[in-house]
């Protein structure tokens, strides 16, 4: 679908002048109609297209995330950044992205990890640009689908990421290829049930894939992850399947949180009864595009959802920028609202 990019001459006016550049590059490409959704164009290494911290709205680097306190609007009004995490606290923004998935993960220390990065590498990159993303340390592709993996590689040479993290599944595809021909360039990790590793201050627990389970299946043996901070628990579900829930049931991995990325768009494929009743989610996020030719989310799902009580969140709904974003002081209360006011 064609989606009306929204950074201006204001936002671009804020960026290191090569990335800048670049983004004005990537609108025009996307008026012109291009489509990055192959992954073809996102193994060009762009040099020196990215500086080691946030920036606040004056331009001083910031090595903390919680100093970014605000940044002008494209009315030149001040605005909250969206980029501010709380001392000791976490944001997650959930990016609107079409039919795909991408979230970027934000520690109050600075570090950033995007957890997939969608369909369409120009709208990913168009989307961090505009939230004046300047570091990104590492990106988690939670398996090998072209929705989930096309914008990675794109991402990653324009902020030089250090760290990749997947499921150790590959896949015959092209895209496939383009992003494991990037991530293959930096460290490289596999995770399984029960590792953790460390962004900044923020803990990322690995529930899924089980070292014991060899499933050819790409959907089902989705990187699940649990991070955050007591009263913020959040779990990113990649593709999971019923299959994936009732492994992670089986092997007693699961406790109740807070925020629930519903796994493959709302797809009635999972987000089974059983697991809802495990992990009792206060709030359910759902990416899925805008009248998509899936009917994602399921009806049944949603349904489902409601009746434990969460609140649940699509990210896709107008043809404008729906991302929405969790943050927490980690002080036992959270925050998810629209990343944009209407």
């Amino acid at each position: 679908m064609h989606r009306s990019p929204r950074c201006s001459a204001s936002i671009a006016a804020r960026l290191p002048p090569r990335l800048a550049a670049l983004l004005v590059c990537g609108l025009i490409a996307s008026a012109c109609g291009s489509d990055p959704a192959d992954g073809t164009d996102a193994a060009v290494a762009v040099d020196g297209a990215s500086t080691d911290g946030l920036t606040n709205h004056d331009g001083d680097e910031a090595g903390d995330a919680s100093a970014v306190d605000g940044a002008a609007d494209e009315d030149g009004a001040a605005a909250p950044n969206p980029l501010y995490v709380p001392p000791g606290g976490y944001r997650a923004i959930f990016l609107d992205i079409g039919q795909g998935d991408a979230t970027l993960l934000i520690a109050s220390t600075g570090e950033t990890l995007l957890v997939d990065g969608g369909n369409k590498a120009d709208l990913l990159t168009q989307r961090l640009v505009a939230l004046g993303l300047q570091r990104l340390d590492a990106v988690l592709a939670t398996h090998a689908d072209a929705d989930h993996i096309a914008g990675l590689a794109k991402a990653m040479a324009l902020w030089h990421v250090k760290t990749v993290y997947w499921n150790g599944l590959k896949k015959e595809t092209l895209v496939f290829k383009t992003f494991f021909e990037a991530a293959s360039k930096v460290t490289l990790i596999a995770p399984k049930r029960g590792a953790v590793h460390k962004l900044g201050g923020l803990d990322l627990e690995f529930l899924h894939p089980d070292q014991a389970v060899a499933s050819g299946d790409h959907n089902a043996s989705s990187l699940v992850v649990l991070t955050g901070c007591a009263g913020a628990w959040l779990m990113l579900t990649g593709d999971a399947e019923a299959e994936t829930e009732e492994s992670m049931l089986k092997g007693n991995v699961l406790s109740d949180i807070d925020v629930l990325k519903v796994a493959h768009h709302g797809s009635k494929s999972g987000t089974t009864q059983a697991f809802l009743d495990a992990v009792k989610p206060e709030h359910a996020v759902i990416s899925a595009g805008l009248n998509n030719k899936y009917d994602h989310p399921d009806a049944s799902v949603v349904a489902r959802l409601k009746a434990i009580g969460a609140v649940v969140h699509e990210v896709d709904t107008t043809w404008d920028d729906d991302s929405v974003t969790l943050w927490s002081a980690c002080k036992g209360s959270y925050t998810i609202e629209p990343v944009h006011a209407k």
